[in-house]
């Protein structure tokens, strides 16, 4: 009967240079390599050669923020022996970075806490709870053994056939849903609060792939196709024109300073839609996001006609993130008229700062 180990497999608003939306066919040097791994041609490392207690790990140099989906794309090759090879991988996502775990039957995730992580594994450690099939399960808090995983072991078809294999990991931050296909098959759909589960509320992991070998081995080679994630911002103060995150965290009113009216107008500008197209890309990282847009004169003319274009002015915004894709349950347009100016009305620049659009979480984001 064949044995198994594990590879455990296994990422509002303002976002500039501190957090940034990745996506990529990531470059060798995007990943800090460690042990045995090795660079093997194009996107591809190789974490183990097919030696006795080999360890190797791949970690992406910066963190990634969990508030926001993720979607990556890998291929694996687990090796040529079947009967007589081991261990496997493991996806690892971890509050500190380039930190590698027990070797051998540990994978590289053994002893990380906290720490979230994808097991494929292909020997089987009956001690551990291992199926004799290959195999993969959601591992917590680099506990290898099955008892105290967030998922029971799922035996896969043979992976160690010296073919590569396709990884697609997704997590819908939204839907608490993380998601994992091995040669398009759904292999893991689990649905929790990480951040606040897994993570003590933490929502900024580094991630990484570790391997091992033990008393048997196999060579261990992972290709990076596609990633797509929101870097952290590392807990700093992020600011886009000049605007601060913390304050919208705090539930303050944020003005986006080139998202301005003519006067008695409701057209957006060239410089407010290219505001607007930013925030759109944003909000579709951060599905969390929802917000209030409140629209604002200046004190020229008819109050009640002034709030009525107000209005006009939120929901002008509001159409647009729409057509950006941004769906309408996450936007609450409303106006406020022109009874609350931040500048005097008594001159021409006043007046134009007066006519803006504000933004407010409709909620906090947790």
């Amino acid at each position: 009967m064949k044995n198994k180990l594990t590879l455990s497999i296994i990422a509002l608003y303002l976002l500039t240079a501190a957090r940034l939306h990745a996506q990529s066919t990531a470059a060798l040097q995007d990943f800090r390599l460690a042990g045995d791994a090795r660079p093997s041609g194009g996107d591809c490392i190789q974490l183990t050669p097919d030696l006795e207690w080999s360890s190797g790990s791949i970690w992406y140099q910066k963190a990634i923020s969990l508030e926001a989906n993720f979607d990556m794309e890998l291929r694996l090759m687990l090796g040529c022996k079947d009967e007589k090879g081991a261990d496997g991988m493991v996806f690892v996502f971890h509050p500190h970075a380039e930190r590698t775990g027990y070797r051998g039957e540990g994978m590289g995730f053994a002893g990380l806490y906290p720490s979230l992580g994808l097991e494929v594994d292909t020997w089987e450690n009956g001690h551990l709870g291992d199926p004799a099939a290959d195999h993969v399960a959601l591992l917590r808090d680099g506990n290898v053994h099955h008892a105290y995983g967030l998922t029971p072991p799922k035996a896969i078809a043979n992976l160690e056939d010296c073919r590569e294999h396709p990884l697609r990991i997704t997590w819908d931050a939204e839907q608490m849903l993380f998601q994992v296909k091995i040669d398009g098959r759904t292999v893991v759909s689990y649905r929790e609060n990480l951040i606040a589960e897994v993570f003590n509320g933490n929502p900024d992991v580094y991630w990484g792939i570790t391997s091992a070998t033990g008393a048997y081995n196999n060579a261990h080679k992972v290709c990076v196709e596609k990633l797509d994630f929101t870097l952290s911002d590392d807990r700093q103060e992020l600011e886009l024109r000049g605007l601060k995150l913390q304050q919208l965290k705090q539930g303050e009113f944020i003005t986006l300073e080139r998202i301005q009216f003519e006067s008695g107008s409701d057209i957006l500008t060239p410089e407010g839609r290219q505001e607007l197209d930013e925030l759109a890309r944003i909000m579709k990282g951060r599905p969390k996001l929802h917000l209030d847009i409140i629209g604002h004169t200046d004190g020229i003319g008819d109050a009640d006609a002034n709030l009525a274009l107000s209005k006009r002015r939120a929901n002008a915004v509001a159409k647009y993130l729409r057509e950006k894709g941004i769906p309408g349950k996450r936007l609450k347009p409303e106006g406020a008229g022109e009874g609350y100016p931040t500048h005097t009305n008594s001159t021409p620049e006043g007046r134009k700062k007066n006519r803006r659009v504000e933004f407010r979480l409709i909620k906090p984001i947790v």
